[in-house]
């Protein structure tokens, strides 16, 4: 029961901290307007962001099913899976806060040690695509990874870093296929077709909010989000079942 309460009162703490940091200002600005604060080409339209709170709610349905599975003695959340989610949402709280104080750096950091904390729990979860088992941690976890993306984004160019000479809009598309190569990865080794969802809605997002202005950059946007829903129809692989 332990674990579980402690898992619980993490992520319902990581919730709370964000929806307020969204919301509320500290230090006189909320999260997007320290993100407003900077014009990057990965940028996404605002309505990209809401699907957080469909995120939000599925790992609350999914806590709700740990709890029940609890009281029926089948509880399968591991020592080691309890304290790998804890930590990732912990440091999902640090990082809101080194956002905050637009210190990207070290956000950027504490961000990757998050993410790895909770690929940590992912990868030691059975490869079964429901709602009660690893899909809304899979959902939360391509949300992190896109967050990644976007903190490196901000964090060059409020470092004013020359691109070894190349233009912002080939660095953005750089970044992008990068991202999208992860992605595809999970959509193959693990076998699982709804990671690489959350960044076709991302990359539409970017698409939408460049409307053309950039071509390079909406024109790879689409492109990677054509590449992505193949990835989703057609990659096969025959999924492990770990007991």
């Amino acid at each position: 029961m332990g674990r579980l309460l402690l898992m619980t009162i993490s992520f319902l703490a990581m919730m709370i901290v964000s929806v307020s940091a969204a919301i509320l200002p500290f230090n006189g600005q909320t999260t997007v307007d320290v993100a407003n604060s900077y014009t990057i080409l990965a940028y996404p339209s605002d309505y990209v962001f809401y699907v957080v709170a469909l995120i939000y709610l599925s790992i609350l349905y999914w806590i709700y099913k740990q709890w029940q599975m609890f009281a029926k003695k089948q509880f399968a959340i591991t020592h080691v899976q309890s304290f790998l989610f804890t930590i990732s949402m912990v440091l999902s709280i640090v990082w809101i806060y080194y956002w905050q104080n637009s210190q990207f750096i070290i956000a950027c950091m504490i961000l990757v040690f998050s993410t790895l904390a909770l690929a940590g729990m992912y990868l030691l979860l059975p490869e079964k695509n429901t709602m009660t088992a690893r899909l809304p941690i899979s959902l939360y976890l391509a949300w992190l990874v896109l967050l990644i993306m976007f903190n490196l984004a901000i964090l060059l160019v409020a470092a004013r870093w020359d691109g070894f000479g190349l233009s912002q809009p080939l660095w953005a598309v750089i970044l992008l296929t990068v991202f999208v190569a992860i992605a595809l990865h999970i959509r193959f080794h693990h076998y699982d077709p709804y990671f690489p969802i959350l960044f076709i809605w991302f990359y539409l997002g970017i698409a939408v909010q460049n409307n053309f202005e950039e071509l390079l950059v909406t024109t790879a946007a689409l492109f990677l989000s054509g590449v992505l829903l193949a990835g989703i129809l057609f990659m096969r692989k025959k999924p492990r079942t770990i007991y």
